[in-house]
């Protein structure tokens, strides 16, 4: 047991308890990581048996795609604040429709992947370019890009579409999962550091 564990928690300072508080679930993180980068890999071997697994994880990434929108609400001036509230209720409802049926969905989901990615790259392209004064507002824009591409590749035939959504939902999950690991040891290390520093 160290020093810091016997001290009361009214006698510590408040930046070590919000560092024992938040760093002591560092794990969490860490274990959501894991799961991402084991359902990317599954999602790799596509069959039919992951038909559901890719349908899921896509509505999972809509609902993130939604929270997203909800933030560029909240720090977008003007109407196009109103825009982004919309597409993310678009995309809450699209996600719900997955849940339900996703089955179904994947079928769906690999017919209007070109059409999503167009439309959602298009939305991205005209609101990074009325948002420049945004620091980082270039990201959008390299992101929309992107995604038109891939939904005209998506376009060409259903198996293409087939292809890059599989894809798209693998790589994407595998690059979450990273992320969320990488944010577990910096968290950890953040909470080793203030604590060490407040034991002086």
């Amino acid at each position: 047991m160290t020093t810091t564990d016997t001290i009361p928690d009214t006698a510590r300072s408040p930046i070590e308890s919000v560092a024992r508080a938040v760093g002591g679930a560092w794990w969490v993180p860490l274990i959501a990581g894991i799961a991402w980068i084991t359902v990317g890999f599954v999602v790799l071997r596509f069959d039919r048996s992951t038909i559901e697994v890719v349908s899921i994880v896509f509505g999972v990434m809509v609902l993130l795609a939604a929270a997203g929108e909800v933030l560029r609400a909240v720090v977008t001036p003007g109407g196009w604040r109103v825009w982004h509230v919309v597409f993310a209720v678009l995309l809450v409802v699209g996600a719900i429709v997955i849940f339900i049926r996703p089955g179904d969905a994947f079928v769906s989901l690999a017919l209007v992947t070109g059409f999503y990615f167009v439309f959602a790259g298009t939305f991205d392209v005209v609101t990074s370019l009325f948002s420049t004064a945004i620091p980082g507002w270039w990201l959008q824009l390299v992101s929309g890009i992107a995604q038109i591409v891939l939904g005209f590749l998506a376009s060409a035939s259903f198996d293409a579409s087939v292809v890059v959504l599989v894809t798209y939902v693998s790589i994407t999950a595998i690059f979450r999962g990273v992320a969320e690991i990488a944010a577990a040891f910096t968290v950890r290390s953040v909470r080793t550091t203030a604590m060490t520093l407040t034991s002086h």
